[in-house]
């Protein structure tokens, strides 16, 4: 009997040369070289080459997808101008605190009313005591109230103030960056610096408007900044003549002032609570 042969010793595989063509030679009558090259002039492509295809075209994850144009959408001129599907996870919570800002704009819009009423309450004292009809009495308890209001007020302003600054920095940073003059820390920090903040947030609200293609006319964002602007500087004038005012002529003038800031800051709070309104509807609709 013959001793059993061992098995054979497996082959090791070729290493790849790198370098080398991925394809076979060509067929002598095709106008290429033996290394699968091919020569100076030569245009027809390679017997044996792959033919490329263009790929899907796949949005990048987290990419906002648009509804199809839809004719007839009201106040837009023909075509509905595109609204977000699948809103980005940056702007899925703009809904929450957009609506935290409207309630407070439209609280502290209430305050602003009943500060009307109360600086016409403090006029009509007034008149009373310069005509001998109440006494000092009176006055501090005008004083007291209005204090407490103020103050009520200044702390609905501040709450306000940092839901809208939040509201427009989320909003800034979920729409197309290519819309906007400034960057979503900008929309915050320009409310912020002394006389960048006379342009800009009204700059970068536009742009918003813009780049979220919500129903918002210049002419209402022009007429909102004009009354915020506008209470702005009447309030400042009116605190200066209440502070200085040495009679009773010039605390009365000093409370109208103060009562037609009041009435300017309602009016620039309702284009405000529309400006919130629309542009979060825009960039993060109700249907999703």
């Amino acid at each position: 009997m013959s001793d059993p042969q061992p098995p054979a010793a497996p082959q090791p595989e070729p290493e790849p040369q790198y370098g080398t063509p991925a394809f076979p030679p060509p067929p002598p009558s095709a106008p290429y070289g033996a290394d699968g090259y091919a020569p100076p002039g030569a245009t027809a492509p390679h017997p044996a080459a792959p033919v490329m295809q263009p790929g899907p075209q796949i949005p990048y994850p987290g990419a906002p997808t648009y509804q199809a144009a839809q004719p007839g959408y009201p106040g837009a001129p023909g075509m509905h101008p595109g609204v977000w599907l699948q809103a980005p996870a940056a702007v899925r919570p703009l809904r929450s605190i957009g609506a935290a800002t409207r309630i407070l704009i439209a609280v502290y819009a209430t305050l602003s009313l009943v500060t009307v009423l109360t600086d016409g309450w403090g006029i009509m004292t007034l008149d009373a005591y310069s005509s001998g009809s109440v006494g000092a009495e009176a006055l501090n308890v005008f004083d007291g109230s209005s204090l407490s209001l103020s103050l009520i007020s200044v702390g609905v302003l501040i709450a306000a103030a940092v839901c809208w600054v939040v509201w427009q920095y989320r909003a800034a940073a979920s729409v197309p960056r290519a819309g906007l003059r400034r960057s979503p820390g900008w929309h915050v920090g320009s409310w912020f610096i002394p006389v960048v903040s006379l342009f800009f947030p009204f700059q970068n609200v536009s742009d918003l408007a813009r780049s979220s293609r919500a129903e918002l006319s210049g002419g209402l964002r022009g007429t909102w900044w004009t009354l915020w602007l506008a209470s702005n500087l009447v309030g400042s004038i009116a605190s200066q003549a209440a502070s200085t005012a040495k009679s009773i002529p010039g605390l009365t003038g000093a409370l109208a002032g103060s009562m037609l800031s009041e009435l300017l800051v309602i009016g620039a709070a309702v284009f405000a609570w529309i400006i919130v309104a629309r542009i979060t509807d825009a960039i993060d609709p109700k249907r999703r």
